[in-house]
């Protein structure tokens, strides 16, 4: 995915979780009970756009969240959807229904400027 093409849908997709989080608060069950794995300490999820000040790594390149116990509900919530992960280029080990996180190869090919 070219660059700009990533950063407009990372993006999009921060604005959409935070406003899903914060300002709508839907129900999510439905949504998290698709969502399958656990997280595999990669630290892309806090990187997206900007990396989040509250992460840390250890000495093993393990990232953590400094503020974990209060971290904020767009966080918690991450990743909701499947189009989700196709913001992180693959790093996350979450998939949705048996589907893997969508990678470069998948996306469609960027349209040269005129």
């Amino acid at each position: 995915m070219a660059d700009w093409t990533l950063k407009g849908a990372q993006l999009r997709g921060k604005v959409r979780r935070f406003i899903q989080a914060s300002v709508v608060r839907e129900n999510t069950d439905e949504l998290l009970a698709v969502r399958k794995g656990e997280c595999n300490r990669c630290g892309a999820c806090c990187k997206i756009l900007f990396r989040c000040p509250f992460l840390a790594e250890d000495a093993e390149g393990q990232f953590r969240c400094r503020i974990y116990a209060y971290r904020f509900s767009q966080c918690r919530l991450f990743p909701l959807h499947a189009e989700d992960l196709g913001e992180l280029a693959g790093q996350c080990s979450y998939t949705f229904d048996g589907k893997a996180a969508p990678t470069d190869a998948d996306a469609p090919a960027p349209v040269p400027a005129d």
